[in-house]
């Protein structure tokens, strides 16, 4: 996954950029606003992370621009104690989330997986139903009659992002990034067992699933009648 990191301290971002790398992120870093959205106008992100307080075009503007010219992509602000009203104008303007300075990598790290995951596709569904299953989203079950399952948040992440485009064939690689992105090492092999454990929940005959299916040397796809 792809993250901007923006900050007219130089060293501050260099630190943040080591730390999310050897979390196998790919970062960018961007010493001010107006650099910032340039980078933006010929790459995408998954997530950026913009100080407030900066020369010229500080992180407010930023976010305005990027919200005007339609750009959705996850914001945390990095703001000081004392900023508190632009912590408000933020939230407003359509920020995710905010860090105050300072402030540990471990809880960055939270952060980031948190909006990660609320912005990944398929993160606003609360439930579904396939074939005769009720899978609730929020209580981690899958309900069949009067049989109910547990499910793992991999195993929810991995059903909302095929939910989020019914009949789409979405490839190992993007399963990985959305769902495993932010943790080391997955591999196509997790994706497939974890196949294997939603099709054991939903499908009546998971040796021949209807619902979960696999596209031959491509991925998988949800299909709902």
């Amino acid at each position: 996954m792809n993250i901007l990191v923006v900050d007219d301290e130089k060293g501050f971002t260099e630190v943040i950029s080591d730390h999310l790398q050897t979390e196998h992120f790919e970062v960018d870093c961007a010493s001010g606003g107006s650099e910032a959205l340039d980078l933006m106008k010929g790459k995408r992100y998954h997530l950026v992370i913009l100080d407030i307080m900066m020369p010229r075009v500080d992180g407010l503007q930023v976010l305005k621009a990027m919200r005007k010219n339609g750009d959705n992509t996850p914001v945390i602000f990095l703001t000081a104690k004392a900023e508190e009203e632009d912590k408000i104008k933020g939230l407003g303007l359509g920020a995710d989330d905010y860090i105050t300075k300072p402030f540990s990598m471990a809880e960055l790290l939270a952060r980031i997986r948190t909006v990660l995951r609320r912005a990944a596709p398929g993160s606003e569904l609360t439930s579904l139903k396939i074939g005769k299953s009720v899978v609730d989203f929020e209580k981690f079950t899958v309900t069949r009659g009067s049989r109910i399952e547990t499910m793992s948040r991999y195993e929810a992440d991995l059903l909302r992002l095929l939910a989020s485009d019914p009949g789409k064939i979405f490839s190992r690689d993007e399963i990985l990034n959305c769902v495993w992105g932010v943790e080391a090492f997955p591999t196509n092999r997790t994706v497939d067992n974890y196949i294997v454990k939603l099709r054991q929940k939903l499908e009546t005959n998971p040796k021949e699933p209807r619902y979960v299916v696999s596209v031959y040397g491509t991925g998988y796809k949800l299909c709902l009648e």
